[in-house]
């Protein structure tokens, strides 16, 4: 216990100047709009179309990628690994050029005694696939920050708590470009994922920061952050455990992308959130409004 106080506080963000630790995670946020408007972010076939094929009952290889590569042509050939208690197998991703049938021959060259199942996405539906996750992440953004509003009725801490939130979702995007992950089915429901994670450890600090009463509001701001980084870090615990030993590259990609748009969100919630909010109860104290 002595150690986590000892930890807590050098990490305590009430003992800096707010002001200045309000500017990095501006700063974070500004490189991942640049990096998003000059990488871009790589769609999955599921999104841009393509061919996915699936093997099951065989046992993965790193080998496979290279050989379809090699005899098809495609540098863009991706292989993923599927594993469940009762299959093993893998799932290999193509562009929409890829002769399907040629797939198909060389996968039954390889494993003969085994079934191909093949499903063939056409651009205008991977297009169509995009168009409706697209919409379900600004659905559920935009009723969160409905609920946000009408929850404080403040508009300055409402719209810290949106922008942070909004934030995290850039700076995962903006890792998913670095680090090569493509935008697909189910890095969209991580994103979505990651709006409810997120915005639970902003909701938590704009209560305590405005609705509590009896202590100041760098103490507010500590006893938020006690609760708020417990929430997250055993979070982030299940989640490497998760990346750690999964044999799914589908459910490495989900948990990767958690990992740091919450990683992310620390410095949203805590650095700007908090700062934020900092000032606006200062202000309020100033004008009268708000006892300490």
């Amino acid at each position: 216990m002595k150690a986590f106080e000892k930890i807590f506080d050098r990490i305590d963000v009430t003992n800096y100047n707010y002001k200045k630790l309000i500017i990095f995670p501006l700063i974070l946020v500004l490189l991942s709009v640049i990096i998003i408007s000059t990488v871009g972010v790589n769609l999955g076939v599921d999104l841009r179309g393509g061919t996915l094929a699936t093997v099951q009952g065989v046992e993965y290889t790193p080998e496979i990628q290279n050989y379809l590569i090699t005899n098809l042509g495609d540098s863009t050939i991706k292989v993923r690994s599927i594993f469940s208690p009762l299959t093993e197998g893998f799932i290999v991703e193509t562009g929409p050029d890829v002769d399907s049938a040629k797939l198909i021959s060389l996968l039954n060259q390889r494993y003969p005694d085994v079934a191909v199942s093949v499903q063939n996405i056409g651009p205008s539906l991977g297009a169509s696939f995009l168009e409706q996750g697209t919409q379900a992440v600004l659905f559920a953004f935009l009723f969160m920050a409905i609920i946000v509003f009408i929850a404080f009725r403040m508009p300055i801490p409402s719209g810290a708590v949106v922008f942070s939130a909004f934030s995290d979702m850039l700076i995962a995007l903006a890792f998913m470009s670095i680090a090569g992950i493509e935008l697909s089915r189910y890095t969209i429901a991580a994103i979505l994922m990651l709006i409810g994670y997120s915005v639970d450890t902003d909701i938590l600090l704009t209560a305590r920061v405005l609705k509590d009463k009896g202590d100041d509001t760098n103490e507010r701001i500590r006893n938020a952050m006690r609760t708020g980084l417990t929430m997250t870090m055993t979070t982030l615990a299940a989640l490497s455990a998760l990346y750690i030993f999964s044999t799914s590259d589908v459910l490495d990609d989900i948990a990767i992308v958690l990992i740091f748009g919450l990683v992310g969100d620390l410095a949203m919630t805590w650095l700007f959130n908090a700062g934020v909010l900092k000032w606006y109860a200062l202000r309020r104290k100033i004008g009268g409004a708000l006892n300490e």
